[in-house]
């Protein structure tokens, strides 16, 4: 956890779906879900194991070879002001209206190759 972290409150690593999954939770409630093949937002944590989909807000499917890598459990190594690092070297950022997946950390500073794009409503930064 890194408690100066304005957007990210903190992450976990559960399993959704039969899937692994790293679940990273806002400060307002949403969370953003990681999975090998797919990124998703829902309203809540809660939200996540509805069956029916109630609470989801958006989903990005991820094209094949650029799915995210996981490392038993886990994807992520570190995080901080909406800048999410990925086992697998890729670089997810976190903005006020998308959240956006590079290749690496080159790419993600320069918003060059951008895998996949999820759309999310506004976020909050305290």
């Amino acid at each position: 956890m890194n408690p100066t972290d304005s957007i990210i409150a903190h992450t976990s690593c559960e399993r959704v779906r039969q899937q692994p999954a790293q679940l990273i939770h806002l400060h307002n409630g949403m969370v953003i879900v990681l999975t090998a093949h797919a990124l998703a937002c829902y309203r809540s944590r809660a939200a996540v194991d509805d069956v029916l989909g109630n609470g989801l807000l958006s989903l990005a499917d991820l094209a094949e070879g650029c799915e995210i890598r996981f490392d038993g459990d886990a994807c992520i190594t570190t995080h901080a002001a909406g800048y999410v690092g990925l086992v697998d070297g890729k670089a997810l950022l976190i903005a006020p209206f998308k959240v956006r997946l590079y290749p690496n950390n080159h790419d993600g500073l320069r918003g060059l190759n951008c895998l996949a794009e999820l759309e999310l409503p506004s976020i909050d930064v305290i």
